[in-house]
């Protein structure tokens, strides 16, 4: 593994107007033909189609190198690589969402390796472009951004990603998986994790066009020190062992949802459990500690069994916030569970103002017979609403 070169050694120039994936290619490709090593990209813009990555590589951005994604959907390849996700083999939602047989095409693609790094220095990362793919999902998005598939020991450090054309992060059936000091801007999801297990998110500023972070069927999940802002949902997800610390969800959005063009957070959390594929088990154990939620329209949004929002798989157990302040919600929660699965909610230490700010007749939360909410030391402000229906 003592490979380490520049792309500019295999031909490729930030100064050409023209795509430079051939000689990004070229680098990687001898890159894994010598085990593994550092592919450096230097300072500038280059244009570029679908690239892959192998095991053992490190692909280097040095300051103010940014990969700018070509806006011809016909530059880019899902490597003919299976995809993990589930609802992609589902005739119901390949017609539903309108989801092209390439739908995993990417800008950056690993897929069947382990030891992947991407290392951006200051002002470095990529731009989607927002490519228009008429013939993509709904008609209109272009590739994801970095797709990483049956991967494992995988680091993402200190770039930017900005216009991604889908999601920035596409990530399924992998492990070990770390990102730190990523900014993303607009476009679609940040990052979108399905079927993984250990997953670390560090010091992150996801300001999205679409769900923060996304996906279901996740073990261990942690997040620290990172700043949410989105137009849809801050997280919609489902995982076993989850665990939010030093986090802020705020709203309203500063880029505007792609289909709808509106810029109110949804949720801050959207319960994601999606019926056309596999999930393993219940998700349960959600500690959230020491974070606020502003200016968003609710804090939580869990119905066990409804398909409208993906939430017909695998239920969800228990959520426990431990010092958190909550205010400015404009709509009530809503924690519904099941006779075969009542929902656990405890708030502990915190300082809540759950009252919703557009209906002064709605209750904060709006439950059932299945639902538990416990309140340990926690400072209640619901302005003359009932805590929950």
């Amino acid at each position: 593994m003592n490979f380490k070169k520049s792309v500019i050694e295999f031909g490729a120039s930030s100064s050409s107007p023209d795509i430079q994936t051939q000689f990004f290619q070229s680098a990687l490709d001898a890159c894994n033909a010598a085990g593994g090593g550092e592919v450096i990209v230097p300072s500038g813009n280059y244009k570029i189609g679908s690239i892959r990555l192998y095991s053992n590589t490190c692909l280097h951005l040095l300051k103010e190198a940014v990969l700018i994604g070509s806006t011809d959907p016909n530059d880019y390849s899902d490597f003919n690589i299976t995809t993990s996700l589930g609802y992609l083999y589902s005739q119901e939602y390949i017609d539903l969402w309108h989801l092209p047989p390439y739908y995993p095409h990417a800008l950056i693609t690993a897929a069947d390796a382990e030891n992947i790094t991407i290392i951006g220095e200051e002002n470095s990362g990529f731009n989607g472009s927002n490519c228009f793919d008429p013939n993509g999902e709904e008609s209109f998005r272009g590739p994801m951004g970095i797709r990483i598939c049956r991967c494992k020991n995988i680091k993402l450090v200190g770039y930017d990603f900005t216009d991604s054309a889908n999601w920035a992060h596409q990530i399924d059936s992998s492990q070990n998986i770390f990102l730190e000091n990523i900014s993303i801007h607009a476009g679609h999801d940040g990052i979108d994790f399905h079927h993984c297990t250990n997953m670390t998110v560090k010091n992150c500023q996801l300001i999205t066009g679409d769900d923060c972070i996304a996906g279901y069927d996740n073990y261990n999940f942690q997040m620290d020190n990172c700043k949410l802002n989105t137009a849809c949902n801050s997280l919609r997800f489902g995982c076993v062992n989850l665990l939010i610390d030093n986090c802020n969800f705020d709203g309203p959005a500063l880029n505007p949802h792609r289909i709808s063009g509106r810029h109110n957070t949804l949720f801050a959390f959207e319960y994601y459990s999606h019926g056309a594929d596999t999930i393993q088990e219940n998700s349960k154990n959600w500690v959230i500690k020491n974070c606020s939620f502003h200016n968003i329209d609710a804090l939580i949004h869990y119905d066990f069994g409804d398909k409208l929002h993906l939430q017909e798989n695998k239920p969800l157990e228990d959520i426990t916030f431990v010092h958190i302040e909550v205010s400015g919600l404009s709509a009530p929660s809503t924690l519904k569970g099941t006779p075969d699965c009542p929902i656990r909610v405890v708030f502990s230490d915190s300082k809540l103002n759950l009252s919703p700010t557009s209906n002064n007749d709605s209750p904060c939360i709006l439950s059932n017979d299945y639902t538990e909410i416990i309140l340990n030391n926690a400072s209640l402000e619901t302005q003359h609403h009932p805590l929950h229906s």
